[in-house]
């Protein structure tokens, strides 16, 4: 069976306004996120016959969740997002009242950077040193090619940069405390981020293998050889017989990845 997601465009402060003129949109700021599968209140999708996203997991799949247990997006970017942190399972539960936290992988559909803080008691130490302005020097910086995998587990201090374009799977939460914003005045949260922060390397993050990763959540691969769509499955654990496709096509230049058509499989 196949059904077709209906995707819903979220504007942000460090987007991609390409994004806007792609799909022919007229927003005034740009895009930043397409999420394409999304379960969570903050926005839910629904499939082409208009069911909605959630009540096809409970009907057709026969997930246990109130909410779908993933959300994929396409993120677009023009300027660095937040130094930011996601927290695990058990934070959420215990203090957010949220089913869970958030892991996430990119696949990146462009060439592109981000970073990571591999030494979170060197980041608690300039926090407490009044040294907030100067926490890119504690992050390692980290230029990928297009078509990289990254495994971004909870806890990992992170930062996606400018002029990258990603697909994102992740739990679905939307739960981030946010540490550095690069100048710009938005709220921070570096109680939270502090409690949940974990020292991650890039070794650990960084996929060795170009087909694909897996996570204790979700597995996420690209189809061989023609690397034309990525492929989203969940644990059977956690729902059962899921798959998702997401089929890429390039733009009419040809200078840029495009979604044209989410389907499940």
């Amino acid at each position: 069976m196949q059904f077709k997601i209906i995707p819903h465009f979220r504007s942000m402060i460090w987007g991609n306004s390409d994004i806007n003129v792609i799909f022919e949109l007229e927003n005034e700021m740009p895009i930043g996120e397409i999420w394409l599968l999304s379960g969570h209140p903050l926005y839910e999708t629904k499939l082409e016959n208009g069911i909605s996203l959630n009540e096809f997991g409970r009907s057709i799949y026969d997930s246990k969740y109130e909410r779908f247990p993933i959300l994929i997006k396409l993120v677009s970017t023009k300027q660095w997002l937040s130094v930011q942190v996601h927290p695990d399972n058990d934070y959420a539960n215990s203090f957010e009242k949220e089913p869970w936290g958030k892991s996430e992988a990119w696949y990146f559909l462009t060439d592109g950077e981000f970073a990571i803080c591999e030494d979170v008691d060197k980041m608690k130490e300039y926090i407490n040193n009044g040294k907030m302005d100067k926490l890119n020097e504690v992050m390692t910086f980290v230029k990928v090619r297009k078509g990289t995998f990254v495994n971004i587990p909870a806890g990992t201090v992170h930062a996606l940069g400018p002029n990258s374009t990603v697909i994102e799977v992740q739990q679905s939460s939307d739960l981030t405390y946010r540490i550095y914003d690069w100048g710009r005045p938005r709220e921070t949260h570096i109680e939270k981020a502090i409690q949940v922060s974990k020292s991650i390397k890039i070794s650990d993050i960084l996929s060795e293998n170009t087909a694909g990763l897996q996570t204790p959540y979700f597995t996420f691969s690209t189809t061989l050889p023609e690397k034309d769509s990525l492929i989203v499955e969940i644990p059977t654990e956690i729902t059962k017989d899921f798959c998702a496709k997401i089929i890429l096509k390039e733009t009419v230049d040809n200078q840029s990845d495009k979604i044209y058509v989410y389907n499940f499989l």
